[in-house]
């Protein structure tokens, strides 16, 4: 399936390399030689060494694990491998193409800052059982939404259980519990009112 999946990202360039050569503009065959180029060289890297073929394999072997924990993994992964990731690589280019040294040194900074996130975050996910962590999480997720999903089921049954021991045993159902509880609280009302005018009517007759 790699070999088919590799080879389909080499056709998708020859339609805009088509396109390019049709149309007058140089930047459109620019364009169209760096989209062919960028999936030749992504071939030469991943492809003909056995243990990097591995690598994305093996990842996508864990993001369809992940998936199937849970549905949130594959928008996140969209967001975050098409829109964060090229926008951070673009904004860090532009502040070197400014050719000031204010944006020039901001650069740098960032570009340190996120080569050592990544060593952080491999440390952990390695050495640090961030792996185990982030599936446990996921998993935990996953039963907790479950457990909603089936919570208006449990209670019909419950419901129904309670109802069956309360026919069995001869309890009075619910409705009949709080009649009598309505009853109490009212004769409980009812009888200082009835003691202040036996009281009143003994000080008339006094």
């Amino acid at each position: 399936m790699l070999p088919l999946t590799l080879g389909a990202n080499i056709g998708t360039t020859v339609t805009g390399l088509l396109a390019s050569l049709v149309s007058d503009s140089v930047a459109a065959l620019q364009v169209a030689l760096c989209h062919l180029f960028f999936n030749i060289s992504g071939i030469i890297i991943w492809y003909p060494i056995p243990f990097m073929r591995k690598v994305p394999l093996n990842g996508a072997r864990e993001l369809g694990k992940w998936t199937r924990r849970s549905k949130a993994i594959p928008p996140i992964y969209i967001i975050v491998v098409f829109f964060i990731c090229p926008l951070l690589l673009l904004g860090i280019s532009e502040l070197f193409v400014q050719q000031k040294v204010g944006w020039t040194v901001l650069g740098t900074i960032i570009v340190i800052a996120a080569f050592l996130g990544i060593i952080r975050f491999a440390w952990w996910w390695k050495r640090q059982e961030g792996r185990a962590q982030f599936i446990a999480c996921l998993d935990k997720r996953t039963s907790r939404n479950a457990a909603l999903a089936a919570l208006p089921e449990d209670m019909q049954f419950l419901k129904s259980k309670v109802a069956q021991l309360a026919e069995h045993t001869g309890l009075p159902e619910d409705e009949e519990v709080d009649e009598e509880k309505a009853e109490g609280t009212d004769d409980a009302e009812a009888e200082p009112v009835a003691v202040a005018e036996e009281a009143v009517e003994a000080e008339e007759q006094a």
